[in-house]
Parts: structure tokens; C-alpha cells; sequence
């Protein structure tokens, strides 16, 4: 079957390009012909002319100048993340609005909402009803939803794109989100079941991934992977009190994408001897590498789905609600168990989304 996926624009996120490549890959295994549909929006035109007024005043310092980009081409890949993409997902044309003419176009069967956070409303207003298919609401094909997330606790959407939401759910065949919060607002605010699926990432073992991995050099000396999304100062106080306590060098990661290639940053986490990390993602490929970690809660980003995730592995304890307190030691994690409740949750939510399609 023709499958075309609808998620987050492949920019400059890690999660985001990785949970699209691991849904395409069980997508293939399983016989199917999976696309993404390739959206990379033009920027808001305000916050275009904000970005030009700010490249034309340091324009006059040579130090931060740099060529103003046309408005229609401003939202691009990172450079760094490019070659993975391109090598590893399968894309359409490069589309700046959704239409029905790339579902014809590609032949597509069925439509797969997700992963990551599609559904949150403050990050994709200007797009939110077409992550429910509104493009597609006349389109006859089979049309599901796999780990969604609205990022928050709470339902933030206005009273009108509610309604409208509401009424476009009714097309989905299937519904399955990420975190147990977001079954509750489907429920409540959507009128639509759901149940709680893994992150794609998850659906794909460690070697699926160390294969992008470089190996170990023997000459580095042991070091603490730092990705954190947000930082500050609390948390850079506790990042080297924990590295300093551990005897670790540390190694951090930006978030922007633009520091370090899809390869590197996974080799970063596999090759680590600790991670710590406020990035759902981050969080999810040190458990895929069996690494040693902490996950320090990131309520702005949305906390439940560090909660829901780490709870049916039986990892609640990684977790870090307050860091002011100085560098906190559990138990070293046995992933025995772990890794059997792993497979559980892979074997369950594989069969969710391939029984959907099917």
C-alpha cells in the first residue's frame, strides 16, 4: 500500500527526522510503500519582516552580517541534516501547502498522521487543521493516526478550531497517541477513543541505529553527553557538578541542528559512558542504547510524555523534577527488565499500526 505521512516539517530536529525514519522503515519491513509528504512552509510574513529588520541593522556589524534570505525560500533544512535525510527518508516535491494534488500524484492509499508533536496547537497554528487531514477530508483513502501528541497537558486550541477539529477527527480510522494525557483531550475535547502507543523510534532496535554510529575511539576518555534543549543556569550548575562527581569530561549538543550531523549525534549518545538530557528524544535513544541516564523534566516542552514513557519501562526513577538541589545518584538501571517491557510495548504498538493499515 501507498502510504503518505504527515508530520512536523524535516528541518533541524533529531526526534523529529529520526521517529519519521524509523516509521518509514517498519512501514517497509512490513511490505508497504511509505512517502512523507516533504512541507516546508514559507515563515508568517510578520515574523519574515521582523527577521529581515533584524539582518538589515547587523548589516552595519561585520562580525553578524550575513545575506538576507527571499521570504517564500526562508524555512530550509539544516545542512547538517541533509544528507540523512535525503539518503534515508523517502520524500514527495517539496511542497509549501497542502493540497490533494500531491496524495494523486504519489497514488497514495492511505494517509498516516504522525509522530511527534503534529497536534499541538501554539507550535503549528497556522497548519494545525491540516495535521487532521482537513487538505484531505474529500480524499477517499484510509486515513489513520499514530503518536500524536498536543506537547501539553492542557487544551489550548480556540472554540472555532475545536469544532473543526472535532468534526475532522471522524475521518480517522484509527487513533493512537504518545503520552496517556493526550487520551484524555482526545476524549474530552475530540469526542475520539485513543490508546497509548511507543514513540516510532522505539519500534526499531539499537542496531537499526548503530549502523549511523562511528565506533568507539579508544584514545577518547570517558565523557557525560549533555543535550539539553532549553538550558540555564540551574541546569548547567548541575550538569558539571554531576560530571565533576563522575570523574567525566563532558560533551554537549545544541538543539538548533546546525552543530552536529544525525550521525554524530547518535554516535554522541551511543558512545557515552552517561547522558543527561531535558529532550524526550534524547531520552528515548538512551534507553535504545542502554546507556545510563537521567531525563530531567521539561514542563514548557510537555512533561507527560517523559511520565507515560518511563513509567511503563519502569524508569520513573531517571527522571528529575528538581536539580537546585545539587547532583542525585539512583540506582544504576538494569535493563533486564527493562528490555522485556520494551518489547512488550514494541510488539503491542507495531501491531496497532500495522492492523490499521491492514
Amino acid at each position: 500500500m501507498n502510504v503518505g505521512i504527515v508530520t512536523q516539517p524535516l528541518c533541524a530536529n533529531y526526534g523529529g527526522i529520526l521517529q519519521n525514519y524509523a516509521l518509514q522503515q517498519v512501514l517497509k519491513r512490513a511490505g508497504h510503500t511509505p512517502i512523507t509528504l516533504d512541507y516546508l512552509p514559507s515563515l508568517p510574513f510578520g515574523r519574515y519582516l521582523l527577521y529581515a529588520g533584524k539582518t538589515m541593522l547587523c548589516a552595519f556589524i561585520p562580525s553578524m552580517r550575513h545575506p538576507l534570505k527571499p521570504y517564500r525560500h526562508f524555512i530550509k533544512r539544516a545542512a547538517e541534516v541533509e544528507p540523512f535525510i535525503h539518503k534515508n527518508i523517502d520524500l514527495t516535491k517539496t511542497i509549501a501547502d497542502y493540497s490533494t494534488k500531491i496524495l494523486k500524484k504519489y497514488h497514495i492509499n492511505a494517509v498516516l498522521v504522525g509522530s511527534d508533536q503534529v497536534w499541538r496547537y501554539s507550535w503549528n497554528s497556522h497548519y494545525i487543521e491540516d495535521m487532521y487531514l482537513a487538505f484531505a477530508k474529500d480524499y477517499p483513502c484510509l486515513k489513520i493516526v499514530y503518536g500524536a501528541s498536543f506537547g501539553v497537558e492542557n487544551w489550548d486550541y480556540p472554540e472555532g478550531t475545536t469544532a473543526n477539529v472535532r468534526e475532522l477527527v471522524k475521518q480517522f480510522k484509527q487513533i493512537s497517541v504518545r503520552e496517556n494525557s493526550a487520551k484524555d483531550l482526545c476524549e474530552t475535547h475530540l469526542g475520539a477513543k485513543a490508546i497509548t502507543v511507543l514513540d516510532p523510534t522505539l519500534l526499531l532496535s539499537a542496531s537499526d541505529y548503530e549502523q549511523f554510529c562511528a565506533a568507539p575511539n579508544p584514545q577518547d576518555p570517558p565523557y557525560l553527553a549533555a543535550y539539553i534543549l532549553d538550558i540555564n543556569e540551574d541546569k548547567s550548575t548541575y550538569i558539571k557538578a554531576l560530571a565533576k562527581s563522575m570523574n567525566l569530561e563532558i560533551k554537549e549538543m545544541t538543539v538548533s541542528g546546525q552543530e552536529v550531523s544525525i550521525e554524530k549525534w547518535l554516535t554522541t549518545i551511543r558512545n557515552a559512558s552517561f547522558v543527561i538530557t531535558d529532550s524526550y528524544h534524547g531520552c528515548l535513544f538512551s534507553v535504545l542504547f542502554k546507556k545510563q541516564f537521567q531525563s530531567i523534566i521539561n514542563k514548557e516542552r510537555g512533561a507527560d510524555r517523559f511520565v507515560t514513557v518511563l513509567s511503563a519501562l519502569g524508569l520513573q526513577d531517571q527522571l528529575l523534577y528538581d536539580i537546585k538541589t545539587g547532583p542525585v545518584f539512583p540506582a544504576a538501571i538494569d535493563y533486564t527488565d527493562v528490555s522485556l517491557r520494551l518489547k512488550n510495548l514494541r510488539e503491542f504498538s507495531s501491531a496497532f499500526l500495522l492492523d490499521s493499515i491492514h
